[in-house]
């Protein structure tokens, strides 16, 4: 049961992707690193969701470590992911604070272990906080 509801989920998030072939490649490429997150790290809740304190904390070390990368907007730049993009905003904290402490070097994604945990939920805080891009935004948004 909960592998199909898991499945379904998946199923859901992918379908979910944006229209253009390329953002969809992407997509797919993102969605399949972080369904790789094993069900105990799935599971786990982020100790600061919500918390304003730790949402500007995570901002502050998303410019710092990430937006070089991902843009000061989180949109992506060339290979990086669109971090607005349903398919990273459908994750849980959980899968989302997996996959920064694992990478995808195969993608150019770095493994940030080294970061403590609580930088690590900040920044997940953070990037929840985003909330999904609206079909506007997509269309006005580029990757560079």
């Amino acid at each position: 049961m909960k592998r199909l509801l898991i499945a379904g989920s998946l199923l859901f998030v992918s379908l979910a992707a944006l229209a253009s072939s390329d953002e969809k490649e992407d997509s797919h490429a993102v969605l399949a690193a972080i369904a790789r997150a094993p069900a105990k790290a799935r599971d786990r809740k982020n100790p600061y969701e919500g918390q304003p304190e730790a949402i500007a904390a995570g901002k502050k070390l998303f410019q710092e470590h990430c937006s070089e990368c991902h843009g000061d907007d989180a949109r992506g730049r060339g290979r990086a992911a669109d971090l607005r993009a349903a398919v990273v905003q459908g994750a849980t904290s959980g899968e989302l604070a997996w996959f920064l402490r694992s990478g995808n070097l195969a993608k150019g994604m770095p493994a940030w272990g080294g970061l403590p945990d609580e930088r690590r939920w900040q920044i997940v805080a953070y990037l929840k906080s985003l909330g999904p891009a609206t079909s506007r935004d997509a269309a006005s948004s580029r990757h560079f």
